[in-house]
């Protein structure tokens, strides 16, 4: 009970408490710092006391790759932009939450325990997310909020807990068939759709659709197939508005491409932001608004509306640089093509769905909440590894005893 305390205590400090309005943003800022800290203490605690033996971490290669593209986009950050190493030490201390990775193997949660974490996170997101859209525009969190395409955009911490949860509930509905599970599911599809991005939604659909096709523990594709669109058309019904201006929107913008908000965020940070050659390696660091690094970015977001958090995987390598990208890029990889256990096929399609969404939203690589929700998923992997390897040389042995038995009935009888 306490580890998963602790897990729970870390990941409601890397959604900085959903940044509810009262508690004010200095009290978070505090609270997420005592997350890191407790962290960094429980590293330092099994460095020098727990001798036990731990089963290997196949992914420490990508994560220090990713820190190590943060720790040199510091220095960028001063030589390019005057921003002093201290005050963009404390502006990235949402990259910190990588530590989670090494915390998970030193105090060993379980595997039951993290998927219960995750499907609960995504159930309050999902809550949270309905409570601030019905009283909108009293502001509960304080978080970016935007009405746009007929439906109110809210920018709340744990989207990436949302698609993890729904994709594990999907998988155990597959396994075996509840009612809660489907309204899980549902409340989740709802959620998506209800935020009214495009790219997610068709994403979300596609992947469905796959996962019922390709899954082993579907008995019955047809009746799956059924029931789920017997789910969606009441979907559709509710939410016609949003599809409808969806439908709408893209086709204003596909015959006004250089009109896209995105497209031009993109193209003015990768070519106007960066100081020199070198900082093409390093990044330009995390801004602050304790500099003129951090104001001048800020009035980009004000003045043209350009978001680095609005371009994926694009804005997190202008911040963090070429080291960064390349871990990012080798754990969806390893994550997509890797063997898994079928408990853990859902890994496969959540990390898809960063795929096809890498360029068109927040960086899960470079936000806290996010990041948590990675880490939680490589833990499981290890584990899964560690796992099939131990079966597998137990089945060899077995086979091995096997063979002797029968080769000294062999020679007995003879």
């Amino acid at each position: 009970m306490g580890k998963k305390l602790i897990i729970v205590f870390i990941v409601i400090t890397a959604l900085e408490l959903y940044n509810i309005t009262f508690l004010g943003s200095n009290f978070i800022k505090v609270f997420q710092l005592a997350g890191i800290a407790l962290m960094a203490l429980i590293l330092i605690v099994q460095l020098v006391y727990q001798k036990e033996i731990n089963f290997q971490k196949h992914f420490n290669l990508e994560l220090l790759l990713i820190l190590g593209g943060v720790f040199l986009s510091m220095f960028m950050a001063q030589w390019g932009h005057n921003q002093s190493l201290s005050t963009t030490f404390i502006a990235q201390r949402f990259m910190y939450f990588y530590m989670a990775y090494w915390v998970l193997h030193s105090i060993k949660v379980s595997i039951e325990d993290l998927e219960n974490i995750i499907f609960w996170f995504g159930i309050s997101f999902s809550i949270l997310y309905l409570i601030q859209y019905m009283v909108h525009p009293t502001v509960i969190f304080d978080v970016r909020i935007a009405e746009v395409r007929e439906t109110v955009r809210i920018f709340l911490p744990g989207f990436f807990f949302l698609i993890l949860a729904y994709f594990l509930t999907l998988n155990r509905l597959f396994e075996s068939f509840t009612v809660g599970k489907l309204l899980a599911v549902f409340l989740f599809v709802s959620i998506v759709i209800l935020m009214g991005t495009r790219q997610v939604i068709f994403t979300i659909m596609l992947l469905t659709i796959i996962n019922v096709l390709f899954s082993k523990t579907v008995k019955s594709k047809l009746l799956i197939l059924i029931l789920m669109v017997s789910m969606i058309i009441p979907i559709i019904f509710i939410f016609q508005e949003i599809f409808i201006s969806l439908i709408d929107l893209s086709k204003d913008q596909s015959e006004t491409l250089e009109e896209n908000v995105r497209l031009r965020a993109a193209v003015f940070f990768l070519t106007e932001l960066f100081p020199n050659n070198f900082s093409y390696i390093t990044g330009n660091g995390a801004d602050s608004y304790n500099s003129s690094y951090g104001f001048m970015i800020q009035m980009y977001r004000d003045t043209y509306g350009f978001y680095q958090s609005d371009i994926g995987l694009i804005g997190d390598y202008v911040r963090f640089g070429a080291l960064f990208a390349l871990g990012a890029f080798l754990i969806l990889f390893r994550m997509i093509f890797s063997k898994t256990s079928t408990s853990y096929a859902y890994f496969n399609y959540f990390y898809l769905s960063i795929l096809l969404t890498l360029f068109t939203g927040g960086g899960p690589f470079a936000q806290a909440d996010s990041i948590v929700a990675i880490c939680f998923t490589l833990y499981i992997m290890d584990i899964d590894k560690h796992d099939r390897s131990i079966s597998m040389e137990e089945s060899n042995t077995e086979y091995e005893l096997t063979e002797a038995l029968d080769d000294n009935h062999y020679l007995n009888s003879n």
